[in-house]
């Protein structure tokens, strides 16, 4: 049996909004797209569907990105016990940042709604499970890599992998809290590529934020191979036997 996509569907609640530039718009239009991406692989909806949903989500990157390293510097000048006129500054400055991105972003047309086909549930078993080999043997050599790349491209890799299991069954906590961490670790990488690449911001704090961040990147990695034995235990197995009423559908598929 065939079924709707849940992501298209949402997305026209918050398209107003995320035209608008609305915070929580954008950063739940992202999170909809990666859920687009999952359903997609189940879909067939064709190519010209695919890229629009892509297209959505590289148009949203930018002040998702923004909104998310904001927070975690002001969040720093707070904990540094920075003057007020500084924290003032902070707000002045960033939001300005802020109106020139969403000025400068094209938002494309909203995505079409599209169907998950016929036997998408078995499709979606057979994507898991081989989403879950190669995250294990990926994420042996990723936990002892130095390099940002790696981690971030896994990340993704993980990302979807939680999102098409999403689609069938529960997602272990264990996912979705190395996610976590993951996540902390790409925003650390992003407020020190910004606060590099704009040494006028904050200049006085700059070296001090960096080193906030490097912290909180390596505690990230850290909390990541803590989770990882878990981790693997369950890419080991994701699903383990049928839940109820997809056998049949499995089988057929």
């Amino acid at each position: 049996m065939s079924k709707r996509s849940q992501a298209a569907s949402r997305l026209k609640t918050l398209w107003d909004d995320l035209r608008a530039g609305d915070p929580g718009a954008v950063h739940g239009a992202r999170k909809l797209t990666r859920r687009a991406q999952a359903e997609l692989r189940v879909a067939d909806a064709g190519g010209k569907t695919e890229r629009a949903w892509r297209d959505l989500r590289r148009a949203a990157a930018p002040l998702r990105d923004h909104d998310v390293a904001g927070g975690h510097i002001r969040d720093a000048l707070v904990e540094l016990g920075v003057p007020e006129d500084t924290l003032a500054y902070f707000d002045r400055t960033w939001a300005g940042r802020r109106a020139n991105l969403l000025a400068g972003t094209v938002w494309p047309e909203r995505p079409p709604a599209f169907d998950l086909r016929s036997g998408w549930k078995g499709r979606a078993r057979r994507l898991i499970e081989q989403d879950g080999d190669k995250l294990l043997r990926d994420g042996k050599a990723v936990l002892n890599s130095e390099h940002s790349e790696e981690w971030h491209a896994w990340r993704k890799r993980l990302k979807r992998y939680r999102y098409t299991l999403d689609l069938i069954g529960e997602v272990p906590s264990v996912v979705t809290d190395t996610l976590e961490a993951l996540g902390r670790l790409q925003d650390a990488e992003v407020v020190v590529d910004i606060l590099h690449g704009d040494p006028d911001l904050l200049r006085f704090e700059r070296a001090r934020l960096i080193a906030r961040e490097e912290v909180a990147r390596q505690a990230a990695r850290e909390r990541v191979r803590g989770l990882f034995p878990t981790l693997a235990e369950h890419l080991e197995d994701p699903l383990g036997t049928p839940l109820p009423g997809e056998q049949e559908e499995h089988v057929g598929a």
